[in-house]
């Protein structure tokens, strides 16, 4: 075997092997972060929609002070946040419901709980 047959070989079988080695699949790649699968989920988006509408930072804040809210003042509070998200999905040209999605107290899963369920 001379050089340029060991060397198409040696890629041949690298390129095998990589996708053996990646972290994730490419069904887990498309899903995107866990934090944008939440997010896409309160927001009733397609896959891979959440990353592009909101910063993990700006999801984090969002699902605190959800958290911290009366059943009143978070029902408020998801109100501003769904319309603020609709004009930039709008200026993003991603699609997604003018209004909210059937979330609320006790509603969805985790009922509301810390940890459990959705914060939207």
């Amino acid at each position: 075997m001379n050089f340029r047959q060991l060397i198409g070989v040696l890629t041949f079988a690298g390129l095998l092997v990589l996708p053996a080695l990646s972290p994730m699949t490419d069904a887990e790649a498309q899903k995107g972060p866990p934090w944008g699968q939440q997010a896409e989920e309160s927001f009733r988006l397609g896959p891979g929609m959440g990353p592009r509408l909101m910063t993990e930072q700006e999801w984090q804040e969002h699902w605190k002070k959800m958290q911290s809210l009366s059943p009143e003042e978070r029902q408020k509070y998801r109100e501003e946040w769904h319309k603020k998200m609709v004009e930039r999905a709008r200026e993003r040209g991603i699609t997604m419901p003018e209004t909210p999605g059937p979330y609320g107290p006790g509603k969805g899963p985790g009922g509301g709980q810390p940890g459990g369920g959705r914060p939207y």
